[in-house]
């Protein structure tokens, strides 16, 4: 009997240590979001303070993804080393502490190297805070990405409004280290509830197999439509539909508001109707959405309104492609999950970094309008390609 009372005191402090991981893992998140919520509202104006072109604009966000993806496949054996508790913390100050920097550069050489360190803090960031997600999933033996990355989408709409709704009454360097500040005093609160990395040791680069790799591209369109949308979703809204800044801000904002209502409602949907059903639904969802971005730019004097009706539906139908596919990577049959979970992410952020470059130099030969209708075809291919690659009770 007291042995059973013992399993039972144990399993009590797993569960509250578990609880109260999941706490801090949120505050990562949702600290990871703000930060590039509030460098959406950022971008114009920093297009304008240097005089960018979008093909100048694009190789300068590509710095961004350079720096995200070198430091990101250094990142396993960093976290084999260290463990993703302390990686997180230390990679979530220097992200949310480099916010400030890109408003105050001179030229594009110093932008460069700005956004090379911003990407790499906050890719490695991201390897970390999901391995710790996952851990504490495992941990808790019930799903919980869907809700961590709902508040992610959460994040970016808190960054996206509060920092349009700053930059009138404050410069743009001012308006990110008070945002920064707030959201590193709520971090450093929560930070200690990490849960350590018992098995620390396994990190390291692992080459997928062919059914990671197909989750692993499904995963990088995915996210690649997430970052044109980051980064492109203002400067469409301005430029191409004549809306004023502090609105142009905002269509990222409604962007992750209703990525963020899908995605916490993802784990009782993806229970109701299976995982390829909801990845199904959700990329004919992005198409339609995109759709009416582009029906917005179509109309004589281009109808902002219709646009971020579009971004808002193109939200919900991308909010669970990636934790499903995330999910079905961590029940493959072959190869360790954790090691198909890292490479599913790692070429899931490559989409995301390298999306905003590409978009601007199609936006540069072409149109934005353009860019986004591709960002829609892609949406499509992953509907069509959700039932090879997710099972569907998942």
């Amino acid at each position: 009997m007291t042995g059973a009372e013992d399993i039972r005191g144990v399993s009590g402090r797993m569960a509250e240590q578990a609880s109260a991981a999941r706490w801090a893992t949120v505050a990562a998140f949702f600290l990871n979001g703000t930060v590039f919520g509030v460098w959406a509202t950022q971008i114009p104006l920093l297009k304008n303070r240097l005089d960018l072109s979008p093909a100048v604009l694009g190789a300068a966000l590509l710095c961004l993804a350079v720096g995200a993806l070198t430091a990101m496949i250094a990142s396993g054996p960093l976290l084999g080393r260290l463990g993703s508790a302390p990686v997180t913390r230390v990679t979530a100050l220097l992200f949310a502490g480099l916010l400030p920097l890109p408003s105050l550069v001179p030229d594009v050489a110093t932008l460069c190297i700005v956004l090379a360190l911003f990407g790499a803090s906050g890719g490695t960031m991201d390897v970390a805070m999901n391995a710790q997600g996952a851990l504490v999933e495992r941990r808790m033996g019930r799903p919980i990405m869907s809700s961590l990355h709902g508040m992610w989408s959460l994040g970016g709409l808190a960054g996206a409004g509060l920092g349009g709704l700053l930059l009138p009454l404050m410069a743009p360097a001012a308006q990110a280290a008070l945002v920064s500040a707030g959201l590193l005093v709520l971090f450093l609160a929560l930070q200690g509830r990490f849960l350590p990395d018992r098995n620390a040791g396994g990190g390291g680069l692992v080459l997928p197999d062919r059914k990671t790799l197909l989750l692993g591209l499904l995963a990088a369109m995915a996210f690649m439509g997430e970052g044109a949308i980051l980064d492109w979703s203002a400067i469409h809204l301005r430029d191409d539909l004549g809306a004023p800044a502090s609105i142009a801000g905002m269509g990222f904002g409604v962007f992750c508001a209703a990525m963020a209502a899908g995605r916490f409602s993802g784990d009782r949907l993806r229970h109701r109707f299976g995982g390829a059903t909801l990845m199904r639904a959700g990329g004919l969802l992005a198409t339609a959405g995109l759709g009416c971005v582009l029906a917005g730019g179509i109309v004589a004097g281009g109808v902002p309104v219709l646009a971020m009706v579009g971004f808002g539906l193109t939200g919900i139908g991308l909010s669970n492609i990636v934790p499903v596919l995330f999910s079905t990577a961590g029940s493959v049959d072959s190869g360790h999950p954790d090691h198909a979970v890292a490479a599913v992410s790692t070429m899931g952020y490559a989409g995301v970094l390298a999306g905003p470059p590409l978009v601007g130099f199609i936006a540069e030969a072409t149109s934005l309008a353009t860019a986004f209708a591709m960002i829609a075809l892609l949406a499509l291919g992953m509907a069509a390609a959700a039932a090879r690659a997710v099972p569907q009770q998942r």
